[in-house]
């Protein structure tokens, strides 16, 4: 009898505390109803600063039109985001709403492995091939390819340049010899170090041309300086010193 007397008075409480909870919830729900957008609210992590917060007040200004005084649960998020994500110089973004009225926008920045620059023109390339374009106030850290920025809309072509400047720029010692790229008019990819000029050609065999730029700089090198090598041909290594 008292385990019974038990249950019910659990199974009580349980009613209880749900029926209180829902009652709760619902002044919430008509509170948070009420609450109109009073501001946004800007924030844009990482290191680069491609874009202000500013910048993108003013994307969504110009998109969304009026928010402020909008009611919080009316403002259309899934939209602003959407628009952010057309801009070249985003990866991702986020928007939401908070209950004290203020509208957050988060944007990640894409992150830039190169840029190509020549004639005063240019842009930058990510890792997965992005291209977007230079900021007036801001110049990323990155290896530069003197060329016509054209050449990246050919996808192949940019993944071979891009995949060639990574395994040049991350690894310390071919960082150490080349600083600088630049494309020929005949199209011939060439690679900068101080008072050098190596003529890497397309980018084939790329095993053997790192092969022979090896024996370059550890052999040939230290017996002798040149200011131009010309390693495209296969069994040879061709230098040339000014006179």
């Amino acid at each position: 009898m008292k385990k019974a007397a038990s249950i019910v008075l659990t199974v009580v409480f349980f009613l209880v505390f749900f029926a209180g909870m829902g009652v709760l919830l619902h002044y919430s729900k008509q509170e948070v109803h009420g609450i109109a957008c009073k501001e946004l609210q800007v924030s844009i992590p990482g290191p680069h600063e491609f874009l202000t917060e500013e910048d993108v007040k003013g994307f969504i200004d110009n998109f969304y039109g009026i928010y402020v005084g909008q009611r919080i649960e009316d403002v259309g998020i899934e939209s602003i985001e959407k628009m952010l994500l057309t801009k070249a110089q985003v990866r991702d973004a986020d928007v939401w709403v908070t209950d004290d009225g203020v509208l957050h926008a988060e944007v990640i920045q894409r992150d830039p492995v190169m840029r190509f620059e020549k004639g005063g023109k240019g842009c930058y390339a990510d890792r997965d091939g992005n291209l977007f374009p230079l900021c007036e106030n801001y110049v990323a850290d990155v290896p530069v390819i003197a060329c016509d920025p054209a050449l990246g809309a050919d996808p192949e072509w940019l993944s071979n340049a891009i995949a060639l400047v990574r395994k040049i720029s991350e690894n310390a010692v071919w960082k150490g010899r080349l600083n600088a790229f630049e494309v020929a008019d005949n199209g011939d990819f060439i690679l900068l170090g101080e008072n050098l000029r190596i003529i890497y050609g397309d980018f084939s065999q790329s095993a053997r041309k790192f092969s022979a730029m090896e024996k370059y700089f550890s052999v040939i090198a230290p017996k002798c300086d040149y200011n131009s090598v010309n390693i495209k041909y296969k069994g040879q290594i061709i230098c040339r010193k000014d006179s």
